[in-house]
């Protein structure tokens, strides 16, 4: 009876494991767990930041519970709006404590609220730095809306991402507040489901991540003559035609879907990844790119199909990386002399597995991003207020950190004397939030 019950145990184990589930089944697991990634405190707190500025801009009312909120809400826009990040001095500890009192108060309506129901930041914006005249200009509508808030939310997630404040939690609120699937397609709706799926690799949500590559990819290979001047200006391919930029494009698609079904668990995937990687060097020779993607990819199927010497040229090329720290090319020694010494039809090589291949293409990825110039880009596209939009984001990163740093349990109960000596009432409310 112990043999059944085991056999059928691991019967029911085995029939749930993701080698046995199918793509769809575990492109909803990703879902799921998307949505768990986004209930965090830092996350709470952001979107109670860009509730702040997109709600004061809201005329009407939404609903009692947001009408009960409203002056508290622009009471604290206008603080943070004023609030200069060269002046830390302009917002006290008691400042501080008293936002995140109200912050607690409206907690509930933050989390359960959609951000998207208010007017758009540049709305925002305008009813806040514009003339008299722009202020009688309507909000955006529709479709209108839909697609300027999907722009915001994706140029937000690729800033942040490179904050160390706000980070990569917040990028990925942003970027799952962008819905390219609403936007009609064009060049900027490939860029924002490629972006989306970098962050989606990048957090481990590989079903997630290839579900909007593969899109990108079906519409690449069926707009090949397609223009693509931001993709152009986003990777710095200046010395590309529009037609090597396309095969550019679309050789990174093919990587990146290639990198999340390497990472993933079935022999099918690996399978996959495989075709990925063979078609993103037969773009990447056509066009003449040489750099470390390039050779981390030849590295991986030299070593998959037991060329050696072929490998370690490879591996010497990747070694003179400015991407590499100083450990990943002692491990790349350790690769080449171990591919030297290899056995035919041992396993790959241990130090150069999938993960430390990922981390190439993740750091290759960032270097990209991190040379975009996105307030140039936003002036280019004509965004009004794009001074004031980043000066706000600034402002906004350092407010949320001293918020997060002030209204902290040891710091209330540290900033009780001098709470003490400005007034009972403030050093009961610090008590009650400390306790």
């Amino acid at each position: 009876m112990k043999n059944i019950i085991l056999a059928f145990l691991l019967t029911l184990i085995l029939s749930c494991s993701d080698d046995k589930k199918t793509d769809k089944e575990l492109l909803e697991k990703d879902k799921k767990e998307l949505v768990e990634n986004l209930d965090s405190y830092k996350i709470a707190i952001y979107k109670f930041g860009k509730i702040l500025i997109r709600a004061s801009a809201e005329k009407n009312t939404i609903s009692p519970e947001f009408q009960s909120f409203k002056s508290d809400l622009d009471k604290i826009f206008n603080k943070v709006v004023k609030y200069d990040v060269k002046n830390t001095e302009s917002l006290s500890v008691l400042d501080y404590i008293s936002i995140y009192r109200d912050y607690k108060k409206m907690e509930d309506f933050i989390m359960k609220t959609d951000e998207d129901i208010f007017p758009t930041l540049i709305d925002a914006f305008n009813m806040t730095y514009g003339d008299s005249i722009s202020k009688q200009r309507e909000y955006l509508k529709g479709k209108e809306k839909v697609y300027v808030q999907n722009i915001e939310h994706a140029v937000l997630s690729a800033i942040v991402i490179l904050s160390k404040d706000l980070g990569k939690e917040v990028s990925l609120y942003e970027c799952s507040k962008t819905h390219p699937e609403l936007l009609p397609d064009s060049e900027i709706k490939t860029l924002l489901q490629y972006f989306r799926g970098f962050l989606f690799f990048e957090k481990g949500l590989y079903y997630l991540s290839e579900d909007e590559i593969s899109r990108n990819i079906d519409w690449l290979n069926n707009n090949k003559g397609v223009d693509l001047p931001y993709t152009r200006a986003m990777f710095q391919w200046g010395n590309l035609n529009n037609e090597q930029t396309y095969i550019g494009f679309h050789s990174l698609n093919h990587l990146f879907r290639g990198f999340d079904r390497l990472m993933m668990e079935r022999e099918i995937d690996e399978k996959r990844a495989l075709e990925d990687f063979e078609m993103f060097l037969k773009d990447t020779k056509e066009i003449g790119l040489d750099n470390e993607i390039v050779w981390s990819i030849e590295t991986y199927l030299y070593l998959k199909n037991e060329e050696s010497e072929k490998a370690i040229t490879a591996l010497t090329k990747l070694r003179t990386s400015k991407l590499l720290s100083y450990g990943d090319k002692e491990k790349i020694d350790e690769s080449i002399e171990y591919v030297k010494n290899r056995k035919p039809g041992k396993v790959l090589n241990g130090f150069y597995d999938k993960y430390f291949l990922s981390k190439i293409a993740t750091k290759y990825m960032f270097s990209i991003l991190s040379k975009v110039d996105w307030k140039k880009v936003m002036k280019e596209q004509n965004i009004p207020h794009t001074e004031e939009i980043f000066e706000t984001i600034d402002n906004l990163q350092d407010f949320l950190e001293n918020l997060e740093k002030y209204s902290s349990t040891e710091n209330l109960k540290k900033t009780g004397d001098e709470i003490k000596n400005k007034g009972k009432s403030l050093w009961n409310k610090a008590k009650e939030l400390a306790e």
